[in-house]
Parts: C-alpha cells; sequence; structure tokens
C-alpha cells in the first residue's frame, strides 16, 4: 500500500504534463467554496461568491473564448497555470521578487513577463502597454483601490479567493478556476482528480492511529503570537496528517493572535513546533526570542519550517506551488510525525532545524 502510495504522488508530475482542453461546459466543484461557474452555449460567467472576507456581495466575470494574456497578482495563481502547461499566458506580474518557480523567473528575464511594481501601488501606464485580456486580483478587505482603478480602466478584473478556502483541497481546485479562464477544463479536471486521490489515500494511512502527537504552530511579531486558528486551511493538514493540533478546536479560519505566556501555558510541552517561519536554525530561532529554547520541542529539537524549497531568487516555494499539491503537504506532515508511514518519502517543503 505504502509503495503504491509513494508511486502515486511521484506520478502525479507526469499527469501534470498531459495536455488536454475542452469546449466550456458544465465544471463540478466537490471541495471550493468561494466561486462558482455557470456555463452556457455562447459564454461562461466565473462568480466569486467570496470576494473578500465577509463581502455582502459577489463578482462576476464573463467571456465567451479562452484568454490569451493575462496579469496575476498572487504568488499563489502561478502554480495552477503551471500545471496546466500555459505560462506563456502570464503577461504581467507584481513584486516579481518573490516568485519562486524557474519557470516563471526565466521567462520574465527573457521580457515575456513585464514586472508591474508593487502590488499595492501597480505600474498603471505599463499595465495598459501590455494589453491584458484581464487582470486576476484579490482582495484582503474589500477595499482595494488599485482594483479599482485597473477597471476603470477598462481592464477586466477577475476576483480571486483561494486564501479564503478552508480546506487543502478546496484550495486545490482553484486549478478548475484557471482551467476555464484559459480553455483547459479537461486537464483541470484530470489533475485535480489525481490530487483529490492522492490526498485521499494519504488520509487513509492516518485514521487508526493509536495516538496522535501534539503540535505547536506559529511565533512571535512584536509581542503577538501568530499560530493559525482551528478551521485554517494550515491546521487542517495537522489533523489529516495524524496529529492533534493544541487550537485545533478554535473557529478561527484566519490566524489566532495570543500573547508569549498564553502560548507557552498551553503549547510548552507540545510533542512537535513545526511552521516557524523561515527561520533555518535552532540558533537562529532563539535569537528572535531566547525563551523559545524553553519549550518542549525546541530542546527535543522537533521543531519544522516550511523553508526547505527556496526559489532562486530568495522566495518561498511553499506560499507559492503548496497550495496547489496538498497532497505533498500532507506527505511532508506525515513523515514528520509518524515517519515509519512512510518509510522511503523525501519531505518537499518541510525541513527540521538544525
Amino acid at each position: 500500500m505504502r509503495v503504491i502510495l509513494i508511486f502515486l504522488i511521484a506520478c502525479i508530475s507526469c499527469q501534470l504534463k498531459e495536455a488536454g482542453t475542452t469546449a466550456s461546459g458544465a465544471v463540478s466543484l466537490a471541495h471550493a467554496s468561494t466561486f462558482a461557474i455557470v456555463s452556457g452555449a455562447d459564454e461562461t460567467t466565473l462568480i466569486n461568491t467570496k470576494p473578500w472576507p465577509k463581502a455582502a456581495i459577489t463578482k462576476a466575470f464573463t467571456f465567451n473564448k479562452p484568454l490569451k494574456r493575462i496579469v496575476c497578482t498572487s504568488t499563489s495563481h502561478l502554480p495552477y497555470i503551471e500545471m496546466l502547461g500555459a505560462e506563456e499566458v502570464v503577461v504581467g506580474f507584481p513584486n516579481a521578487h518573490f516568485i519562486s518557480s524557474p519557470n516563471f523567473i526565466s521567462r520574465m528575464e527573457d521580457g515575456f513577463i513585464k514586472n508591474l511594481g508593487n502590488g499595492q501601488s501597480l505600474n498603471m501606464e505599463l499595465l495598459i502597454d501590455i494589453k491584458p485580456d484581464a487582470v486576476v486580483g484579490f482582495d484582503a478587505g474589500g477595499d482595494s483601490n488599485s482594483l479599482d482603478k485597473i477597471e476603470k480602466l477598462g481592464i477586466p478584473v477577475i476576483y480571486n479567493s483561494d486564501y479564503l478556502e478552508q480546506t487543502p483541497l478546496g484550495r486545490a481546485e482553484y486549478i478548475k478556476f484557471f482551467g476555464v479562464l484559459l480553455g483547459k477544463e479537461k486537464k483541470a479536471d484530470s489533475i485535480f482528480n489525481a490530487i483529490e486521490s492522492s490526498y485521499a489515500s494519504l488520509l487513509e494511512l492516518t485514521q487508526k492511529l493509536p495516538s496522535k502527537p501534539t503540535i505547536l504552530s506559529g511565533t512571535t511579531y512584536g509581542d503577538t503570537w501568530f499560530l493559525p486558528g482551528g478551521n485554517n486551511w494550515y491546521a487542517r493538514f495537522f489533523k489529516d496528517a495524524g496529529g492533534a493540533y493544541l487550537w485545533e478546536a478554535t473557529d478561527a479560519a484566519g490566524s489566532l493572535e495570543l500573547s508569549f505566556e498564553a502560548v507557552y501555558e498551553k503549547g510548552s510541552d507540545a510533542d512537535f513546533w513545526i511552521g516557524v517561519g523561515i527561520y533555518k536554525t535552532l540558533e537562529e530561532l532563539k535569537g528572535q526570542d531566547d525563551r523559545y529554547a524553553n519549550f518542549s520541542p525546541f530542546g527535543n529539537r522537533k521543531v519544522f519550517s516550511y523553508n526547505k524549497k527556496i526559489g532562486p531568487n530568495g522566495g518561498v516555494d511553499f506560499f507559492e506551488s503548496a497550495y496547489a499539491r496538498p497532497d505533498l503537504v500532507l506527505s511532508d506532515l506525515i513523515k514528520i510525525l509518524h515517519p515509519a508511514l512512510l518509510p522511503n518519502y523525501e519531505t518537499v517543503y518541510f525541513q527540521r532545524l538544525p
């Protein structure tokens, strides 16, 4: 079973290279909750049902042919396009130094993708010059001046809320969002089905474990400790990997903001500490706050960061491709928490701090 599972994970990359396009048709969504697709005989409408947190409106984009030139505004958009083999459609991107993908970095260096400057203050003149069919944007609070300015220029804005999905597969299903825009629905379905199947097989491994190690996460910023809420995308991985996340019972879908003392009281004796920013060593972590050394996982050397994959320009690939490949994230965490379940697997994103 384990050998077959590892083989399945490895073979998904082969499916990512398969060609496949289809005319617009009905697109079913099994996990994603922030967008919907309505297909008609002559046109398709992509509806964002939750364009920003607590939004009371929806946003829609109607089109009648695949988009050929788009601007993306988040690194989380790029892996779906790359998996679909459609890198050439991206003609602009802000904050380009955050990109981890060698393919997109190469295309930017060759001039095919224009750096549009800061994400909060796009270079509007350059944006007009590159003539995109649309800008795929995101709004974290319902007050996006940049997106409003873009629409006033006559350039369509397509709202993407992948960051509001609360489950790993819900976020991964955003490949169908891009599949519809690019006329690659069939390929998007095939890729997602393979990822969903891989995730389900991994989940089977952790359902009957005799014990679940406790997990602490996050670090302080200033005087506040930020860590995933119980309904956060990240926290779901801890549960599915066979762990007992100490804040699993909280309702927050975003981050919890706690005092150092509150976290220490609850998490000082945790078995694992997973997700400590981009710190590279325990000493570097301790240098940020020497009280970290008082936590049991620090002393037991069971502290893990998601910075194993760093892009050529220093971007952390976890914040790019991991959203599209939840099966790899889950594999990593199972390997950390229950290494005997995946004996021949090497982690992709996570590594132990030496």
